[in-house]
């Protein structure tokens, strides 16, 4: 989040808003050459806190690469991603990236592979985010829990985006009202979230028959995911509605419909470690 330039065609460095003790740290980091003040940062009070992206200079030169690779492919890359309100009031720019990443790993199936499809967000007023992944991954993002619809980036290399959509593309809300399922898949969650807090969070909508942390055996800490079951469907389908997007622990989490029984192993939604391979992009949040 410290990160708002980056440069990777020619030369290689980043621009970041840390103080001098932290720029004395990074300077001696293996790999880094040199560490001194930007003299030509942009002042990013000017930018729009309602969407952001990637510095001109690099997403010209991004967006470049990409119409050579579109046109040779014959196939739409950058998509739009419109998602629903968070269930809460207030958020954070730093809780919304992680809320769309943690989203976007549902069809890529690893959070790093998420990061670096995003290059563009919207955070306050409408929600969503734009996206690098092929077609496959944005048909079935469009059916992932909170997303409103998923099109082709027509606006790619503008920061003028329209996250507000129009009436003809259905909200999931009404769909989840339907959803049936005991049991629910959450991620998300902070290192620090406790089964007990996770069990408080999710009682009020019908008597639980388990909610489970998974825990990294090495380390003994959550690995940020957990499962939840219920006894019967209709609260567990209360809960997925209600629960998607609320903050526990000061963390935006997600909630779905738990797809597997394995608890131990990978997230359910790991797409068998299918991933975005062709260009990477860092997104910029400003």
């Amino acid at each position: 989040m410290r990160i708002y330039d980056a440069s990777w065609d020619g030369s290689y460095e980043f621009s970041c808003e840390i103080d001098d003790e932290a720029s004395r740290d990074l300077a001696k980091m293996p790999g880094v050459l040199a560490v001194k003040p930007d003299t030509d940062k942009v002042d990013m009070s000017e930018k729009d806190n309602h969407g952001s992206g990637l510095s001109a200079a690099n997403l010209g030169n991004f967006s470049d690469a990409v119409s050579n690779h579109s046109s040779s492919s014959g196939e739409n890359e950058f998509w739009l991603v419109r998602m629903e309100k968070p269930g809460v009031e207030v958020v954070t720019k730093a809780q919304m990236v992680d809320h769309y990443t943690q989203t976007l790993m549902k069809v890529l199936g690893n959070e790093k592979d998420a990061q670096v499809s995003i290059y563009h967000i919207s955070w306050e007023r409408d929600y969503g985010f734009c996206c690098h992944i092929d077609e496959e991954c944005a048909k079935e993002l469009a059916d992932v829990s909170g997303v409103l619809s998923v099109q082709p980036d027509t606006n790619f290399g503008s920061d003028n985006k329209n996250y507000k959509g129009d009436d003809s593309f259905k909200s999931s809300e009404a769909t989840q009202a339907e959803v049936k399922t005991k049991r629910l898949f959450v991620t998300g969650l902070s290192f620090y979230t406790s089964e007990k807090t996770l069990r408080a969070a999710f009682e009020p909508f019908g008597e639980l028959v388990e909610v489970k942390i998974i825990m990294d055996k090495i380390s003994k800490r959550s690995k940020g995911y957990a499962f939840i079951e219920y006894t019967t469907e209709e609260a567990g389908g209360a809960a997925l509605k209600a629960m998607n997007g609320q903050i526990i622990n000061g963390w935006m989490i997600v909630v779905d419909v738990a797809k597997h029984r394995s608890r131990d192993r990978q997230p359910p939604y790991s797409a068998s470690g299918r991933s975005n391979q062709v260009l990477r992009s860092r997104y910029h949040t400003g």
